[in-house]
């Protein structure tokens, strides 16, 4: 088989047009691997290997967790595809890195075409199932799991698995059982991240634990609910989920359903008594996301919690829990708080603590009047920055609350800025937004026991 050639240039049989100095030598065609760079700038889709879920920390970038793709990059994927037929291989090897599926027909499609080269024996180059590292499904309808099944098997390097089917504000079925031994028979080796992003599909608790007791790679999970846990019986123990490689657990809101089931938890409690039965159930723990904090389940934080340098929670739900739970955390550096206008509790001191990030509960920014604004999201922010203030943390350097959602027109408070830039700088933390850049100005300054409130309008 010929070498793909990516330099576009004219076939011998076209007449070359005279070039008007002869002197001059005519313009070189890039390489192969340069048109590929480019190529891949235009197509790629961020996040196909990404194992870590984003660090809130970080400055924004292209990596999105969880990213929509911008309908213009299927618009550009088939532009660049006709061009040639080396440039359309180009773009389907680059497109299979990250699959996001919507539909049964795009993934009966999908089916075909990896299967068509799978069962090939002589085949030249890398198959493009081979190069799949990442399939989001985010289908809404019923789809056949065997479907489902037959990618997995064309997928040998698979690192992520993210589940967002059904219905995005509740749980409509469970993972079919189909999906899950798919996984295991044809993924296992390879999986690194698995996750359910969504509410619609979750996982029965039995069937998590016999996927990922059989990922021996496994680093990060992420749940949303889990569709049923087995009943409490005397004689017979739940299984035993064991993660020895997982560093990120992630537990997100868990929706409620129409009709309560009593096999169906709204709170974490359930998973996390049931990971508190052995200390070797997670012995490489260090960043636990709890977005409906366990208030019952303080068991958890006693065995794992001096494994933990990364801790992330709600106001509306730690409330009084905060201290306990993080007194038990005596290696904690990062404490992450979602934030809505709810007052919660916070540890007098912590040895270690390095770094607080504040991010809004609502992640949509909405326009509101000012008056609105300053007493639904101004006052809870400042009166929960003040709670923070009477924390003694020695080691604390950075105090970042994320200017996005609900919080994104904090940034035209100035001088409320400047007030606690200047008081949070005084005991050497910096005051940051969500890109990393020092918020306010230090020659702004508000007279002496004025309430930085005051400088509000509404």
């Amino acid at each position: 088989m010929k070498s793909l050639r990516l330099s576009w240039r004219p076939s011998k049989r076209v007449e070359r047009l005279p070039i008007a100095n002869d002197s001059e030598p005519p313009h070189p065609c890039l390489p192969c691997e340069i048109w590929r760079k480019i190529i891949a700038y235009v197509v790629r889709l961020a996040g196909a290997d990404t194992i870590d879920l984003e660090d809130p920390f970080a400055p924004p970038s292209l990596n999105e967790e969880y990213p929509e793709v911008d309908p213009g990059l299927f618009v550009d994927r088939r532009s660049i595809s006709l061009v040639c037929a080396a440039w359309r291989a180009v773009v389907t090897e680059i497109s299979a890195e990250y699959l996001v599926i919507y539909s049964v027909s795009q993934l009966k499609s999908l089916v075909k075409q990896f299967q068509s080269e799978f069962y090939k024996r002589k085949f030249s180059r890398k198959r493009v199932g081979e190069r799949t590292l990442r399939i989001d499904f985010k289908i809404l309808k019923p789809y056949k799991p065997m479907l489902a099944v037959r990618l997995f098997r064309c997928c040998p390097n698979l690192l992520v698995y993210t589940n967002k089917n059904g219905p995005p504000n509740q749980p409509a079925r469970c993972t079919p059982m189909e999906v899950i031994k798919g996984l295991v028979a044809f993924c296992s080796k390879t999986l690194q991240r698995v996750e359910w992003a969504g509410p619609g599909e979750p996982p029965r608790y039995q069937d998590l634990v016999l996927l990922c007791n059989n990922l021996p790679n496994l680093r990060t999970l992420r749940l949303v609910s889990v569709y049923t846990f087995p009943f409490p019986d005397s004689i017979h123990a739940p299984p035993l989920l064991v993660l020895p490689h997982v560093k990120t657990l992630s537990l997100g809101v868990i929706p409620e359903p129409n009709e309560l089931r009593p096999e169906y938890a709204v709170t974490w409690d359930p998973f996390l008594r049931y990971m508190s039965t052995h200390k070797s159930q997670l012995p490489s723990l260090e960043r636990l996301e709890c977005d409906i904090f366990p208030t019952l389940t303080m068991s958890f934080f006693l065995m794992h919690g001096h494994k933990i340098k990364t801790f992330r929670t709600t106001t509306w739900s730690a409330e009084t829990s905060l201290p306990e739970a993080v007194a038990a955390c005596p290696n904690l550096h990062s404490l992450v708080i979602l934030h809505g206008s709810e007052a919660m509790d916070f540890p007098i001191f912590h040895p270690t603590l390095k770094k607080i990030c504040i991010l809004p509960t609502i992640d949509v920014a909405v326009e509101v009047p000012q008056r609105v604004f300053k007493y639904a999201v101004m006052a809870p922010l400042d009166y929960l920055l003040k709670t923070i203030e009477r924390i003694e943390a020695p080691h604390l350097v950075e105090l970042r609350v994320r200017n996005s959602g609900a919080f994104s027109k904090i940034v035209d408070q100035t001088a409320w800025l400047s007030f606690w830039r200047a008081k949070w700088g005084a005991r050497g933390v910096q005051f940051r937004d969500m890109s990393g850049t020092l918020y306010g100005n230090a020659q702004d300054s508000l007279s002496v026991g004025e309430d930085p409130l005051d400088s509000i309008e509404g």
